[in-house]
């Protein structure tokens, strides 16, 4: 089973990545404490949104929705993958399978994802110029730069020392109560796997007249 790995600073600390949803596994309900409905970000990519942009809705099930801008302008290979899989329906009753309080909430995970692109930030020749504050949507990889596929992440609390070896593509608009509250279920002491399952019912996305294109995927899968 392939297995991307979110990689933090040169220092390359490895997280190994599961999350597959088993048949018997047990239903939670949530009620978001109203605790977690107090905005406390200030979106560092302020600058980038704008009504041109995609708009994606991530609703996480018993929780809410979390409401996403793409920014093509800036990433567009990744904005196109990110949208195809989308569109595939690849990402329907997925999980938030790897939550780190403070720092991010990954989601994603495939089997088999169907393409593999290079990543579009600093450290492989591409000028990405978002920061990787709190709210902003990037991808998470493997030891090489072509190796992003499906899996994503959500930025908890400011991480800049991801920036220019993580391709930043998007930034949250609406729902950070819900990053929050996702958040809150961490538990390090199982590898950073959510205590309780976190599932995503659907992703769906409104291209506002943005004119998307197949991804560019790159021809040698990554390990």
């Amino acid at each position: 089973m392939k297995k991307i790995l979110l990689l933090v600073l040169s220092l390359t600390i490895v997280f190994s990545l599961a999350g597959c949803k088993k048949d018997d596994e047990v239903a939670f309900e949530f009620d978001v404490p109203d605790r977690y409905n107090v905005n406390i970000y200030n979106l560092g990519y302020i600058d980038y949104i704008n009504l041109n942009n995609p708009v994606v809705t991530i609703n996480v099930k018993d929780m809410g929705e979390i409401v996403i801008q793409l920014f093509p302008d800036i990433a567009p290979n990744s904005v196109n993958n990110f949208i195809k899989y989308i569109q595939d329906g690849s990402y329907t009753d997925n999980e938030f399978h790897r939550v780190v309080n403070g720092f991010m909430l990954q989601g994603g995970y495939l089997e088999e994802p169907s393409c593999y692109i290079d990543g579009e930030m600093g450290v492989n020749g591409f000028d990405n110029p978002i920061s990787h504050t709190a709210g902003v949507l990037s991808m998470a990889r493997g030891n090489e730069f072509d190796s992003a596929n499906s899996q994503f992440f959500i930025v908890h609390r400011d991480s800049e020392f991801l920036d220019s070896d993580y391709a930043a593509f998007g930034g949250v608009t609406n729902g950070f109560h819900i990053i929050d509250y996702i958040a809150s279920f961490n538990d390090v002491e199982v590898n950073e796997i959510p205590s309780v399952p976190i599932y995503i019912d659907s992703i769906t996305v409104e291209l506002n007249g943005y004119i998307q294109s197949d991804p560019i995927c790159v021809t040698q899968e990554a390990e």
